[in-house]
């Protein structure tokens, strides 16, 4: 990890600072990747279009990066951390599956999106 350095802020003190390391960009990217599997399963609309989106193949490869990312990270995070991180993947996981099976008992087809407004 990058060690602390001090910098001058805009008054002029020196301030610590710290760069981001690749633990803390593989926690940010994992979230990218827990929000975007919620807005797959169109469960959350999009913070852009307001849409609620529904492609669950989109879903499913949100879920399984999020998870993979999971286990990369655990030697550098807090077991709490890691516990509330596996708890949300498993949360989405289920949901997956639930929204799988709704689609099934609604479509004959597999066709797996489909897109509305909220």
């Amino acid at each position: 990890m990058d060690e602390p350095r001090k910098v001058p802020n805009q008054s002029g003190d020196q301030e610590t600072v710290q760069g981001t390391d690749v633990p803390t960009l593989l926690q940010y990217t994992l979230h990218l990747y827990i929000a975007a599997a919620w807005q797959m399963m169109g469960l959350v609309p999009d913070p852009i279009t307001r849409q609620i989106r529904t492609d669950l193949q989109q879903a499913k490869i949100a879920i399984d990066c999020a998870d993979f990312l999971a286990g990369h990270l655990r030697p550098f995070v807090e077991e709490s951390v890691m516990r509330e991180l596996q708890r949300q993947i498993r949360d989405l996981k289920v949901n997956f599956v639930a929204r799988m099976s709704d689609q099934s008992d609604q479509a004959d087809g597999p066709d797996l999106s489909q897109s509305t407004e909220a």
